[in-house]
């Protein structure tokens, strides 16, 4: 859903406002070939992340076992978190799920907190009083457990898929009667959305669970991404599905509580329920939130990825910018603060490779974390300019151009694009492209 600007009364430029690490900076770009500033509008709610809370578990989603009505006295419960580069709001309502969940007999010393971090940094003390309030940190510190994916001995080996992806669950996941798993549904760029079972597998997997699960969202033949690797797309994604596989493998009760949040971090709904319907359900409303129609694909496209902390989690912003821009000549200019630079696992050794047929024989052999992000960075790096904290070694690592301002990026642009013969190039901003997909006005 999404809110355009009216430009009707605008003369000669166009201004735009948007907030770079924390502070607003302001410019402003010429009328001529403007198409819209495309910002996501989400749907109003008049509820409090309580009343959400509330109102989602008295009625959830195709799932038997509640466990905030129902006696769990005897039960060990594990609740699943993510970690600090996933904003989920729990902690706008965590404390009324917590009472709750102590109302139907839930024993706090047989209750623990499973930090979901798959192969990112753990988080820190500062970050986790964040992410479930100081009372409840101070409370549960002593219950909260955050794995290591190198550390095989806190795994259980439970098999392999069908896809061959050999599953290491975290040994507190399987001593675990009932999890609860927290999380938040948003467009994912190669596992459709995320949410539900991305807490188990890879949150809280080995890293060669990790590598190879990542590494079917390569083309089998071809040196590209997989054709059904892709946003929203869940049947029928060889990723999505291993993922649901693996996590099933656990044969665990689990009770997921997922948000959907407006780019301001407001809790617009909250699903909870069965791990495949209520996610599935989810899913669905988040589509409408997170989708904005354009008008025509644009010679240049303007996009914020907001505050993600580095490139791995910029990244996605990047895909949905390139979902808008006009092929094969269209430009980027990416406003990504990645005040932590690259992020992830490996990510700079693979990028240093630069080859991507190198890259891809060494991913079906070899299962890698960020392999595919590597692949879809190197496709679209090159005709993006990066507005960023990031050194210009860093930028150049990654195949773009780093620039100073926006007018200097959008200059460059323009160009690049007269040398191809187009002289008058189209435009357009997403302020929200961390968030928003876009797709032209007549299809989805």
């Amino acid at each position: 859903m999404q809110k355009k600007y009216n430009t009707n009364n605008l003369l000669n430029k166009i201004p735009i406002s948007l907030f770079y690490n924390n502070q607003e900076i302001k410019t402003s770009l010429p009328k001529e070939g403007f198409k819209g500033i495309f910002e996501l509008q989400s749907p109003k709610t008049q509820n409090l992340p309580e009343q959400l809370f509330e109102e989602a578990v008295q009625n959830p989603i195709g799932n038997s076992l509640n466990p905030f009505y129902q006696k769990i006295n005897n039960l060990n419960i594990s609740i699943a978190i993510s970690d600090s580069f996933r904003y989920t709001g729990l902690e706008q309502f965590i404390k009324v799920m917590m009472n709750r969940l102590f109302a139907c007999g839930a024993n706090p010393e047989r209750l623990k907190f499973l930090v979901s971090v798959g192969s990112h940094r753990p988080p820190t003390e500062t970050e986790l009083q964040s992410l479930l309030t100081p009372e409840i940190y101070k409370t549960f510190k002593q219950n909260i457990f955050i794995p290591e994916p190198y550390n095989f001995e806190q795994y259980e080996y439970l098999g392999k898929t069908k896809r061959g992806t050999p599953v290491y669950v975290f040994k507190e996941v399987m001593n675990s009667d009932l999890l609860i798993l927290t999380g938040t549904i948003l467009y994912h760029y190669f596992a459709g959305f995320g949410g539900g079972r991305k807490l188990i597998v890879p949150g809280l997997s080995a890293l060669p669970t990790i590598q190879h699960n990542h590494a079917l969202s390569i083309h089998p033949e071809k040196c590209e991404i997989h054709p059904d690797v892709r946003l929203g797309k869940l049947e029928g994604n060889p990723v999505a599905e291993d993922l649901m596989e693996a996590t099933l493998l656990t044969q665990k009760n689990y009770f997921i509580i997922n948000t959907v949040l407006s780019p301001d971090k407001k809790i617009l709904k909250i699903f909870c329920g069965d791990l495949i319907k209520a996610h599935q359900t989810g899913a669905k409303f988040a589509q409408k939130v997170y989708s904005i129609s354009i008008p025509e694909f644009a010679d240049i496209v303007i996009a914020s990825a907001g505050d993600a902390k580095n490139f791995l989690q910029s990244h996605k912003a990047l895909v949905n910018a390139w979902q808008a821009r006009k092929k094969p000549y269209g430009k980027i200019i990416f406003i990504a603060p990645c005040v932590e630079g690259l992020g992830g696992h490996q990510f700079q050794k693979w990028l240093e490779i630069g080859n991507p047929e190198q890259l891809v024989a060494h991913l079906r052999k070899n299962g890698e974390v960020n392999g595919q992000t590597v692949i879809s960075t190197l496709e679209k790096s090159p005709h993006t300019y990066f507005l960023t904290e990031m050194n210009e070694k860093m930028v150049n690592l990654l195949g773009g151009k780093k620039i100073s301002s926006i007018e200097e990026g959008f200059r460059l642009a323009c160009e690049e694009l007269k040398k191809v013969g187009i002289p008058k190039p189209s435009w357009i901003f997403l302020p929200h492209a961390l968030y928003s997909v876009p797709h032209i006005s007549e299809e989805k």
